[in-house]
C-alpha cells in the first residue's frame, strides 16, 4: 500500500489570486457589454492592466432620452460590482466616467426619479447579477483568455463567448 504524500502543496504566488479576481471582474463587464449591442457599449479591447476600452463615451442627452440605453449602460457599469458579489471579492476603484452612480445621475433628470435612484440602481444590479449567473461560463472563458494573453480585442472576446455558448449547448443537448 502506498502512503499519500503529505508534503504541503506549493502556495500560490501573491499575484495569482489577484490576477484571477481582476480577470473575472474585467471579463464580467466585457461579456455583458458584448451582449448589449449599443454604441456606448461597443467593446474595443479588454486588458488586465488598463480595463475595458469602449468605442465611445455615453452621451448624457441620449441617456436622458432613451431609458433602455440608460439601463444597458448602467447594467454594464454594475457588472464588476455584481461579479464581485457573486464571487465574494473586493471591488477595485472604478473609472469615474463609467461609474454607475454618475451614469444614473446623468440619465435621471426628473427630481422624483432622482429620489429613487438608489433603489433603481439596486434593481439594475440585481439584473446584472442574474445576467452574469446565466452567462458565467462565458465569463470564465473570457477570464481565462485574459489571464493567458493579458488583453483581448472585441473579436477575440466574441470568439471566446461563442465557444463557451457552443460547449454549453452541446452539453445540454
Amino acid at each position: 500500500m502506498t502512503r499519500p504524500d503529505l508534503a504541503p502543496t506549493p502556495a500560490l504566488a501573491p499575484t495569482e489570486p489577484a490576477l484571477h479576481a481582476v480577470s473575472l471582474l474585467r471579463a464580467a463587464e466585457a461579456v455583458l457589454a458584448m451582449q448589449r449591442p449599443r454604441a456606448p457599449l461597443k467593446l474595443v479591447e479588454v486588458s488586465l492592466r488598463e480595463g475595458i476600452t469602449f468605442g465611445t463615451t455615453p452621451d448624457p442627452q441620449a441617456l436622458a432620452l432613451n431609458r433602455g440605453l440608460l439601463e444597458d449602460v448602467v447594467l454594464v457599469a454594475l457588472a464588476k460590482e455584481a461579479a464581485a458579489e457573486i464571487c465574494g471579492l473586493t471591488l477595485p476603484p472604478s473609472v469615474p466616467d463609467r461609474e454607475a452612480d454618475a451614469l444614473l445621475a446623468r440619465g435621471l433628470t426628473d427630481p422624483e426619479e432622482q429620489q429613487v435612484a438608489a433603489a433603481y440602481r439596486q434593481v439594475l444590479k440585481a439584473r446584472a447579477r442574474a445576467a452574469l449567473r446565466h452567462a458565467w461560463a462565458e465569463v470564465e472563458v473570457v477570464a481565462a483568455g485574459l489571464r493567458e494573453h493579458h488583453e483581448l480585442n472585441a473579436q477575440e472576446v466574441a470568439h471566446r463567448i461563442a465557444c463557451a455558448q457552443s460547449i454549453r449547448s452541446s452539453l445540454l443537448n
